[in-house]
């Protein structure tokens, strides 16, 4: 077994999305039922170093995060949320008839994408997060990087959220 294969999860991106095709592909062909397979998918895919990316954050999190001092502190109600159902995506990918790791990764890349969100707002039915979260950007920071289920917030983390506030108070101030 080649060295990188000892390792969770893989970091180098190239060999991540080899291992990801190749097992996604064995797992496709398996018997077991659709549900069992959307499992081991969701298995599977944690072995990206950021799954779940946070790509955008809604105002009422944010708000939520200004009253902890935009710490993350356990219970405060606020969640990765899923811009694509999970199960619905998997399955998709069950059914599709992808031919390459790159065609497989852009697919997956896209799909996999978070929000941050209250916990009532992940729950609403209707509303598109999508439509009323801010951006969080996708530079060298890696902010909000994937540790286990929940998220890194340090340092980094808190002084992004107390920029993005501070700069949506000043343009809010300028608008009235």
């Amino acid at each position: 077994m080649n060295e990188s294969m000892d390792k969770y999860p893989i970091e180098n991106i190239d060999e991540l999305k080899k291992v990801l095709f190749h097992d996604y592909l064995l797992i496709k062909k398996m018997r077991s039922p659709i549900n069992n397979k959307i499992k081991l998918l969701s298995s599977l895919f944690s072995i990206n170093p950021n799954s779940w990316r946070v790509t955008g954050i809604t105002p009422a999190a944010l708000n939520l995060f200004k009253n902890h001092d935009f710490k993350k502190v356990s219970g405060m109600g606020i969640n990765r949320s899923h811009i694509i159902q999970r199960h619905r995506f998997y399955k998709h990918l069950l059914e599709d008839n992808i031919k390459n790791h790159e065609t497989f990764w852009e697919q997956y890349y896209q799909n996999d994408s978070t929000i941050l969100a209250t916990s009532s707002e992940n729950m609403a039915k209707g509303v598109l997060l999508t439509e009323i979260a801010i951006e969080v950007p996708a530079d060298d920071r890696l902010l909000f990087r994937t540790a286990g289920f929940s998220w890194k917030h340090k340092d980094e983390e808190i002084n992004f959220l107390k920029q993005l506030y501070n700069d949506l108070n000043l343009i809010e101030s300028n608008h009235e």
